[in-house]
């Protein structure tokens, strides 16, 4: 089920993301600008707060796209972001952060083993 964001403009139709990954057990997170279902921009990493930068061509002119997202603990689910095409907003708002509970359960399982690793260990 896709929870991308979606916008307009000038007829191109943009969709903005925002997930967990697998990379280092589900603690890393990509950002993915999509326009007219074409991955233009990503940027991965191990924080809530970065920027995929890319671009596309509109008119025959190309197009510089910066997708921003700005998040940390206190809103954790909905990220906050902006897209900035030729350096003008043209969308902002909140990004549903996806992949929620997969990441969960492996940081649940995770630590469980740990907790039976640690135990068996003993003292």
């Amino acid at each position: 089920m896709s929870v991308a964001t979606t916008c307009q403009w000038e007829r191109h139709s943009l969709e903005m993301r925002i997930y967990f990954t697998p990379r280092l057990l589900m603690l890393a997170t990509d950002t993915v600008l999509v326009v007219d279902g074409r991955r233009v921009a990503r940027k991965g990493g191990f924080g809530l707060t970065e920027t995929a930068r890319g671009h596309f061509f509109h008119q025959g002119r190309q197009v510089k796209a910066e997708l921003q997202v700005h998040g940390d603990l206190t809103v954790f689910t909905r990220i906050p972001y902006r897209l900035r095409l030729n350096g003008v907003t043209v969308s902002q708002g909140r990004l549903q952060l996806e992949r929620l509970v997969p990441a969960l359960a492996v940081w649940l399982t995770t630590a469980g083993l740990l907790a039976l690793l640690a135990f068996a260990i003993g003292p």
